[in-house]
C-alpha cells in the first residue's frame, strides 16, 4: 500500500501520486494525512480535489447552518429524536468502489456511538436525510448534474441546491429535491429571491422555515 507525504508549500507530488493509484480505496485513503485527505473527495476511487470556497458563500452556509440545526433541535425537542447539522461532514455513499462526498452542509441521524467499522464518526448515505449544497462557480455541472444523481443513487431522501448571485453570494433561489420511488430527484419546490417571502418553507423531514434576510445574516 503506498503512503503519501505531507506536501510542502506548492508541492503537488502527492497530487501525482495519488492520481497515478490504480483506484483510491477506502483503506489507502485512511493512510492519508488530514490535511490531505480534507483536500479531495472521491468518486468511484477517482480524486476530485477540492476548491475553496468564497467567503461569501461560507456566509451564506453559515447562517443556513444555523437555521437548520436550530430546525433539528426543535423538531428532536418534540418527537424525541435525535439529528446532526454538519458543514463539510464526509458522507460515504459506497465502499466499493469507495465514493464519498462532503456536502457544504448535512442533516443526519445521530451515529450510535457503538458502531464498528472503519467509516466511524460520520455519516453514510443510510444516516442523511439532506444533503446541502451551494452552487460555486467550479462546482455548477458537478451539483446540478452529477452529485443529483449519486446522491439520489445512494438513497438520500432530500437534496437542497442553493444558488448565488453570479455564484457568489447572495443567495438567489434555492431548489428542494425529494427522492421518488423510482430512485431519482423530483422537484418539491424552488423558491426564487425576486418572487417568494422565503428561502425556504419545509415540513419533511424536519419543519424548517428560513428568509432570504437569515441567509444574508453574515454577508
Amino acid at each position: 500500500m503506498a503512503h503519501m507525504a505531507t506536501p510542502r508549500a506548492s508541492d503537488w507530488s502527492w497530487l501525482r501520486a495519488a492520481a497515478q493509484t490504480p483506484e483510491m480505496t477506502l483503506e489507502l485513503y485512511e493512510e492519508l494525512p488530514e490535511d490531505l485527505a480534507g483536500r479531495i473527495e472521491v468518486s468511484d476511487g477517482t480524486i476530485v480535489v477540492c476548491h475553496s470556497p468564497s467567503d461569501r458563500r461560507l456566509a451564506v452556509q453559515h447562517a443556513l447552518l444555523n437555521a437548520l440545526a436550530e430546525a433539528a433541535r426543535k423538531h428532536d425537542q418534540r418527537t424525541g429524536t435525535c439529528h446532526r447539522v454538519r458543514a463539510d461532514i464526509d458522507v460515504l455513499l459506497t465502499e466499493v468502489p469507495f465514493h464519498f462526498r462532503r456536502p457544504d452542509l448535512t442533516l443526519f441521524r445521530c451515529l450510535d456511538d457503538s458502531r464498528r467499522g472503519r467509516w466511524q464518526g460520520k455519516p453514510t448515505a443510510a444516516d442523511a436525510l439532506i444533503v446541502i449544497e451551494i452552487v460555486s462557480p467550479g462546482s455548477v455541472s458537478d451539483d446540478l448534474l452529477v452529485k443529483r444523481v449519486r446522491y439520489a443513487r445512494a438513497g438520500i431522501g432530500f437534496y437542497w441546491i442553493i444558488r448565488l448571485a453570479r455564484n457568489d453570494g447572495p443567495a438567489v433561489s434555492v431548489e428542494m429535491l425529494r427522492l421518488t420511488s423510482d430512485g431519482t430527484y423530483a422537484m418539491e419546490q424552488v423558491t426564487f429571491r425576486k418572487k417568494d417571502i422565503l428561502a425556504i418553507d419545509a415540513l419533511d423531514p424536519v419543519e424548517v422555515t428560513v428568509a432570504w434576510d437569515q441567509l444574508d445574516e453574515w454577508l
